[in-house]
């Protein structure tokens, strides 16, 4: 069971990306109202802490409860996949071992959580073309962790610097947007938005619904998916007493948002919602999906194969969704 202070379950990532080094570099950084739970492998955590010239030493752990025994603030415990792998890897070359090893830690963070033997999970990146060539097909974290806890309806909501944006679609190429696009799937996003902002602590959050054409359509002029689609989605909303406003044109909301207009934006894909939030936080931005039985969160960046082992990442994203998941599960940031 749990111990006195939040346990929170740190995923490695993919150990060739810059994972290792932001989930160490974040801990070193922020304040530890909460006990950390490396998993992954030590030897690539070893590794990394001296590439970054860090102090921590480890400690492999096989079960939660042996952090309680973990007396020095200096020894991190790391959780053991099992089976343990042999991983040959090396920073900024990415490979199918790496790609599974990132899986198999986020399957263990899960099947803990699941048990509530911790609080919540930070994954860090992993490499979405890596994890189908390990033979992981799913999209990204979101779709997989959907699946590992059986939920149908969840979102992926990114947060930061003011900004809280939730989609209704998400890694699908641009050309398939309109065909997922429907009544039902946004009314489905809208109301996983209201009650995920009920979690925070909004009686009834504020969420402005974007468009999908330039100027939201004018009319039907520019075309006709926020009249067929996006109105009647506003109105069975509203039915359910979700305080949705809008159809907006995507060029304000985001602005009008940010200077206390609604909480949220819910934005129709991608793009239209992530180019905005990193524009205001791109190093600070935060992702969270919503609708899960489990607390998750992970930085809002990639792998950074480029500058992996550098010592040059930033862990400012990082701490911020070790910050959110300690909101979400009731402890102190």
């Amino acid at each position: 069971m749990f111990t006195s202070r939040p346990v929170i379950g740190l995923t490695i990532g993919d150990p060739a990306g810059i994972g290792p080094e932001v989930i160490l570099k974040s801990l070193r950084d922020c304040k530890l109202n909460f006990d950390p739970l490396l998993i992954g492998h030590m030897e690539i955590f070893q590794l990394y802490n001296g590439l970054c010239g860090l102090d921590w030493s480890f400690r492999e752990v096989s079960s939660v409860s042996e952090i309680s025994a973990i007396s020095n603030s200096r020894t991190l415990p790391v959780y053991s996949l099992t089976p343990k792998r042999e991983i040959k890897f090396q920073p900024g070359k990415p490979s199918t071992d790496g790609a599974a090893l990132a899986m198999e830690a986020v399957a263990t963070a899960v099947s803990l959580a699941q048990k509530k033997e911790i609080h919540a999970i930070v994954t860090a990146p992993i490499y979405k073309k890596g994890i189908q060539q390990a033979g992981y097909m799913f999209n990204g974290h979101t779709d997989y962790i959907a699946h590992l806890t059986g939920t149908d309806d969840y979102a992926m909501m990114l947060t930061g610097e003011g900004l809280s944006v939730v989609l209704v679609t998400i890694h699908i190429p641009f050309r398939q947007i309109r065909d997922q696009l429907t009544v039902e799937s946004v009314v489905r996003t809208l109301r996983i938005t209201h009650n995920g902002f009920r979690q925070f602590g909004l009686s009834s959050p504020r969420i402005a619904l974007c468009g999908l054409n330039p100027h939201a359509g004018e009319e039907g002029m520019l075309g006709d998916e926020e009249i067929t689609i996006l109105q009647p989605a506003v109105a069975q909303a509203r039915a359910e007493n979700i305080n949705v406003t809008g159809i907006f044109p995507p060029d304000t909301v985001f602005w009008d948002t940010v200077h206390g207009a609604a909480d949220v934006v819910v934005a129709l894909y991608h793009d239209q919602g992530l180019i905005p939030l990193k524009l205001l936080a791109f190093d600070k931005g935060v992702n969270c999906t919503l609708g899960l039985p489990i607390v998750r969160t992970s930085p809002d960046h990639g792998t950074a194969f480029g500058i992996a082992g550098k010592n040059q990442a930033n862990p400012d994203s990082f701490t911020e969704a070790i910050k959110l998941a300690l909101k979400m599960c009731g402890g102190t940031p």
